[in-house]
């Protein structure tokens, strides 16, 4: 079986960890501060704060904004479903945009058909290894200043859109440290922001809402989404190389492109000067004999993912909405195995089988 994503370890990761062991610091200790500094450095932000994970990460960032009861949050529909989680157990309203089809991130377009006077907020998510486009984006911040915007960087560590970096954007960012990302903890989240203010009800959020730990007094109810000394000591190891993560994704991803680029009946991802791609999965449309294709894959043990099913159509809401590249994405849609050990020799296999059944 090639499997859809295999983690890399790297030593400094592997060192770290049994240093963090050895010291006895397996829940706090000093990696976990260090973690935060440095990459919260690394994507251009001030202020970090670690947790448990990814959609905790979310919830964590729709809490700390504190926006207005029964106001309503935009997000794409071509989403992971923690994006919709982070707002309905915020008490809000989630309303579906469409996605541009050639990026798979949010269209602008759609989104801004959505703002009405309840919009408190905006989720953008970086799809796939893509930073959405920041020259659209500043629009929608200049024209609606009041609309606070979200940035879900779990996809995208190390992207960027001309020099912008992913996880810089807006009012607040998360990200995703699960074991498929480009640097990961095996399960945790970090939410960055520039804002102090947001950052201090960040700490209190992460913490069970503790005013005095000795003493055992809160400000109110809460929760532990802490992450561990050891977590963010493996965190560290892995920032270190991420350079090298990246070159790996993009040597796979060039291999990818020599056999399926040119295919009429393929549309490979989007990059471009100003818009790197990190490729944090290697996303296809497969535009002629889909379910062929796939049957082909399953049968030569070859694991793949579907595109994000849409938010508006998932069983317990059935919305009637069409949002047709939303839609149509899921429908031709096929993430393809990408890790550092991918070999070379794998990829045209796996590319082979694809082109013999389309």
């Amino acid at each position: 079986m090639i499997p859809i994503f295999k983690p890399y370890l790297y030593q400094e990761a592997k060192d770290l960890a049994f240093k963090a062991i050895e010291d006895g610091d397996i829940a706090m200790g000093p990696n976990i501060e260090l973690f935060e500094n440095k990459f919260s450095k690394f994507c251009n932000r001030k202020y970090g704060v670690t947790c448990s994970n990814g959609t905790v990460a979310l919830y964590m960032a729709v809490k700390a904004l504190k926006l207005p009861k029964d106001s309503e949050i935009i997000l794409p529909s071509m989403t992971i479903l923690s994006c919709l989680t982070a707002i309905t157990e915020n008490n809000l309203t989630p309303i579906f945009c469409d996605i541009d089809p050639i990026t798979y991130n949010l269209d602008f377009e759609s989104l801004e058909l959505k703002i009405t006077p309840k919009t408190s907020a905006i989720i953008i998510v970086n799809t796939y290894g893509l930073v959405v486009d920041t020259d659209k984006l500043n629009h929608i911040k200049t024209k609606y200043p009041n609309i606070k915007i979200i940035e879900d960087a779990s996809e995208s560590h190390g992207a960027h859109y001309k020099n912008i970096k992913a996880g810089s954007l807006g009012d607040i960012s998360t990200f995703s440290f699960y074991t498929n990302k480009l640097v990961t903890t095996g399960e945790g989240g970090m939410v960055l922001t520039d804002d102090e203010e947001i950052y201090k009800s960040l700490l209190m959020l992460r913490n069970l809402n503790f005013l005095d730990r000795k003493k055992y007094i809160h400000s109110d109810t809460g929760f532990n989404f802490r992450l561990t000394n050891i977590q963010c000591a493996i965190g560290l190891g892995q920032l270190q190389n991420i350079d090298k993560t990246i070159q790996q994704r993009k040597r796979v991803a060039y291999e990818y492109n020599k056999y399926l680029k040119d295919n009429p009946f393929i549309q490979t991802p989007f990059e471009d000067k100003n818009l790197s791609n990190v490729y944090w999965y290697y996303s296809i449309l497969i535009k002629k004999n889909h379910d062929k294709v796939l049957k082909a894959l399953t049968e030569n043990n070859i694991d793949y993912r579907h595109f994000f099913y849409p938010l508006h159509k998932q069983p317990f809401i059935n919305s009637s909405e069409v949002l047709q590249n939303s839609e149509t994405s899921f429908d031709t849609g096929v993430l393809l195995p990408i890790f550092n050990e991918l070999s070379n020799d794998e990829i045209k296999f796996i590319s082979q089988t694809i082109l013999n059944n389309i």
